[in-house]
């Protein structure tokens, strides 16, 4: 039977808005929501002036990028949200709409990829002229008689924000066409069918599925100046994940988006806004591999042994490391160091005795604290991280010191020989602590020079929690003292650590921390992973935190103030 669904399909291969065909997405997979260094040097204030200073060493230029890349999933739903209000399909047992859609992923968008995005928008579409309160975030206005009126200037206000910029005359045309034939592609021809039909047209336009950039101006060596439009586009993507909001849109049509500092005026604006924080917290997750189907959720403990752990604990560890990175970046407005530094922690009644406080002072929600600053500086000292990163009976050393060595100091200490994970760990009368086994562990000349440079140390140094976070002097098992110091390669030299406030400290003042810090919010921030165009403003931001009085939002914002972040190179063949 055919049906304005079938007839609007047909339609749609030559509708508004088509750059190319979906999918014509050749750049890298995104790893978050390039080139020369932000306009800013190493005082610590954005846009001041400055230039790169130390680090690796790097080449000015601009990354090249996809000129028409998909939205994310993330992305699609937050769009979606902010467009029409929808965030649960209604037909498909009110999942988000993503879930029906393919995996992020680069490359031309398959059939099966296709099919979902019509699918999906099928059911908005729906979905939205079903009720009458999502209904007015598409039509502004009432149809009357025919409805061409109120459908065109739909069109007009609604493809503005759907598509992020002005639709052209031919846009506008080809939409009313389609508005035209209401009679013929809908079963009754009612205006609302045919602004129905109109909706789905948008949701399934390449204009709305992709964040084109297709501006030719000139720029500088051999590049293109992006128009204030798409400008606008990566600010509101890159700082929220979604569309840009009226401020801003009006701020593209006036063309004032053109310098840094009216780029960076907006950027410091946006961040007073709530989703900037979800942006910052979704990165601080990405910087700490914080999510399902990591380690963060996935812990298990012999209770007989660690009587404190339950599960249910688990997302309230979670919520309360992501509470304290919002007060460092928010609610204190710290930089890096204090990520590391600071005792402040949120503590409910549920996890208080883990941190050795009375539980009949607290309630079933987080609340601040003040924890002990000699023993509690910084997110590696919090109950969350130390229970992610243990064993089920003991801790874990090794899976500690990996993740300082890797994800805070940026060393990759490479993949563990073929059959180093079974290894047992010894026994014997002398081994009477967990630092001795997994140093005699891991002493084979296959393992020892990774472990006893590199791996084991920071593991060793964080042995003064156990394995479900709480102090420790001792031994629970044998007795024996814990031995915490231990000689920890931080910037290319062993360096004798006596304690974790010890270790806390020297990791807030390593440039190599510093520069991986920078160097995630780079990768993230621009979606792209390590690009070598990008070592200049990874350079300058880490020089700007080594300064120190930087907070993590004047970093945010300095990231829209490199010359790659308002430009665009020109894509070889």
């Amino acid at each position: 039977m055919y049906t304005w669904r079938s007839g609007v399909i047909a339609a749609a291969t030559f509708a508004a808005g088509c750059v190319g065909s979906v999918g014509d997405d050749h750049g890298p997979a995104d790893t978050g929501p390039g080139g020369e260094s932000p306009a800013g040097g190493a005082d610590g204030k954005p846009g001041s002036p400055g230039s790169p200073n130390g680090g690796t060493e790097c080449k000015p230029g601009i990354a090249p990028t996809s000129q028409i890349r998909r939205l994310t999933n993330a992305q699609y739903d937050r769009t979606v949200r902010d467009l029409l209000g929808v965030t649960a399909l209604a037909a498909s047992g009110n999942v988000a709409p993503s879930t029906l859609l393919a995996t992020d992923q680069a490359g031309s968008l398959t059939d099966l990829g296709w099919s979902a995005y019509m699918s999906v928008a099928e059911m908005i579409a729906a979905q939205v002229m079903a009720d009458p309160a999502l209904k007015k975030n598409f039509l502004k206005c009432t149809p009357s008689g025919d409805g061409a009126a109120c459908l065109h200037d739909t069109i007009v206000e609604f493809g503005r924000r759907a598509f992020r910029r002005p639709l052209t005359q031919a846009e506008v045309a080809r939409f009313d066409a389609i508005a035209a034939k209401g009679p013929q592609i809908t079963e009754n021809g009612t205006p609302e069918e045919v602004a129905e039909a109109l909706l789905y047209m948008f949701l399934i336009s390449p204009s709305f599925i992709q964040r084109a950039e297709i501006t030719e101006a000139p720029g500088d060596a051999g590049s293109f100046a992006l128009s204030s439009h798409e400008v606008a586009s990566r600010l509101s993507y890159m700082l929220w994940g979604t569309i840009p909001d009226d401020a801003l849109n009006q701020a593209a049509d006036q063309g004032q988006l053109s310098t840094p500092a009216q780029i960076l005026a907006q950027a410091q604006r946006m961040l007073q806004d709530p989703r900037a924080r979800q942006m910052v917290a979704s990165f601080h997750r990405y910087y700490l591999e914080l999510g399902p189907n990591t380690r963060w959720d996935s812990a298990q403990r012999d209770t007989t042994m660690f009587p404190a752990f339950d599960r249910s604990l688990i997302p309230i560890m979670a919520e309360e490391t992501e509470r304290f990175f919002d007060h460092v970046a928010f609610t204190r407005g710290e930089g890096f160091q204090e990520l590391f530094l600071s005792p402040i922690a949120f503590v409910n009644a549920a996890t208080a005795p883990l941190y050795e406080l009375d539980p009949a002072n607290f309630g079933p929600e987080l609340q601040e604290v003040t924890l002990d600053p000699i023993q509690r500086p910084g997110f590696l000292t919090r109950v969350g991280f130390l229970n992610a990163y243990s064993s089920y009976n003991r801790t874990s050393p090794i899976l500690r010191g990996v993740f300082i060595t890797k994800d805070v100091l940026g060393i990759d200490p490479g993949t563990p020989p073929p059959g180093a994970l079974e290894t047992p760990l010894p026994e014997g009368a002398d081994l009477d602590t967990n630092r001795k086994r997994v140093d005699a562990q891991t002493a084979g000349a296959a393992c020892a020079a990774c472990h006893h440079s590199f791996i084991n140390p920071p593991g060793f140094v964080m042995e003064a929690y156990n394995a479900v976070g709480a102090w420790q002097t001792h031994e629970a098992l044998t007795g024996a003292p814990i031995d915490t110091v231990a000689d920890v390669r931080i910037d290319g030299e062993p360096v004798e650590v006596a304690s974790p406030a010890d270790l806390m400290a020297k990791l807030a003042a390593s440039r190599n921390a510093q520069r991986q810090y920078a160097q995630k919010w780079v990768s993230y921030a621009y979606e792209r992973d390590g690009h070598p165009l990008d070592e200049c403003t990874v350079n300058d931001l880490t020089a700007k935190i080594t300064a120190g009085g930087y907070t993590i939002l004047d970093l945010v914002t300095d990231l829209t103030q490199s010359p790659s972040f308002r430009t665009r190179a020109i894509e070889l063949e």
